[in-house]
């Protein structure tokens, strides 16, 4: 029985996990945090008083999803829109 290299497994959780932590930073730059009403700090799998707005917050990132997907979403459209808000 082969086992797995102990420190590859280490290394693809810590690229995992920062690559988690940047796209939260993505999400509260665009400022969907404070439109859904979600606090830097809330524990989203444990406070049942945000569990309508972080599920909101999901379904609007599966709507943008789908409309990619479908072709309703131009990725050249959310690219440019990308690119300004970082500059």
């Amino acid at each position: 029985m082969e086992r797995s290299n102990p420190s590859s497994s280490q290394s693809v959780r810590k690229a995992r996990t920062r690559t988690l932590i940047q796209l939260g930073g993505l999400i509260e730059k665009a400022g969907l945090l404070e439109k859904f009403s979600i606090t830097v700090g809330s524990d989203l799998q444990k406070e049942e008083d945000i569990k309508d707005n972080v599920a909101a917050l999901m379904g609007s990132l599966l709507e943008i999803s789908q409309q990619v997907d479908q072709g309703d979403l131009s990725r050249t459209l959310l690219i440019s829109r990308g690119n300004k808000a970082f500059s």
